[in-house]
């Protein structure tokens, strides 16, 4: 699903287990690996389950970010079609903490029917708007889905449906400037230093990614600004909180040869963003 920078955290490790205060949500997106959920978006799970949300199907309506994430996950309602996903029980500050970083989407109450029989009321996050489009997701966004699908035993039949879908591909204008980009050992030095001073107050605003230094004209995230973002996309790749394992991009930075082929790919996409 999609996320909001820099939320308001409640410690949930000292939430109490108040049976009065528990509420189910339904995860269809991200929200099925409920890892992530812990150690991500800082959620207190107490009990989850694979579960069915009926009338509804899975969607792609929530537009993301050019080039790196087009597309985030929502449910759309469609009568007689269902959306396999996970319930999960969570607590009063999961849930404060939950919707800071869902603050894209509104929360309605809704039936699901867990795996086991049991039905349960609770509230699945929904597009605040009537949906126009649908987008194409990353194959990143899509493996997420698929992963976390099963890690929580949801159904193959269903898992062989997500990993199906269409993913984005890159326009052929950004492979052709990737191509054309010149070697970083033919490019003047630039020190950390030098590079933190360029945040778009004082100097002309700089980012560095996988050993180049970038001057954007426009920048999506001023967190990017006057550092390097590599070990940062590669987080986010992983699935990693960022902000509690932000390196401020400072040395040691990751070697381009122990990085997977996707794990640059990744890392370009980002960097290309950000200097766009």
């Amino acid at each position: 699903m999609a996320a909001s920078t820099e939320p308001d955290i409640v410690d949930e490790t000292t939430d109490e287990l108040d049976p009065e205060t528990l509420v189910w949500s339904f995860g269809y997106g991200s929200n099925m690996d409920v890892d992530a959920l812990a150690k991500k978006k800082h959620v207190n799970i107490v009990e989850y389950t694979p579960a069915i949300l009926r009338n509804y199907r899975l969607a792609f309506t929530i537009s993301g970010i050019p080039l790196v994430e087009p597309a985030y996950a929502s449910i759309v309602a469609d009568p007689g079609n269902e959306v396999h996903g996970v319930a999960f029980c969570l607590t009063a500050g999961s849930l404060h903490n939950l919707d800071k970083v869902e603050s894209g989407y509104n929360k309605k109450e809704e039936l699901f029917e867990a795996y086991d029989g049991r039905k349960l009321t609770g509230f699945a996050y929904v597009p605040r708007r009537i949906p126009k489009l649908d987008y194409t997701p990353s194959e990143r966004y899509l493996g997420v889905l698929c992963n976390g699908a099963r890690r929580a035993g949801l159904k193959e039949e269903y898992i062989n449906k997500l990993s199906q879908i269409p993913i984005y591909k890159l326009p052929d204008w950004m492979k052709k400037a990737r191509d054309d980009r010149p070697s970083p050992d033919s490019l003047k030095e630039i020190t950390v230093e030098e590079l933190s001073k360029h945040d778009g107050v004082k100097f002309t605003q700089w980012l560095s990614c996988l050993g180049y230094v970038l001057s954007p004209r426009h920048c999506y995230f001023h967190s990017h600004i006057g550092r390097d973002i590599t070990t940062r996309a590669l987080m986010q790749y992983h699935g990693i909180s960022l902000d509690d394992n932000d390196d401020r991009g400072h040395p040691p930075y990751p070697l381009l040869k122990d990085l997977s082929h996707k794990e640059l790919e990744c890392n370009m996409l980002v960097g290309s963003l950000s200097s766009s």
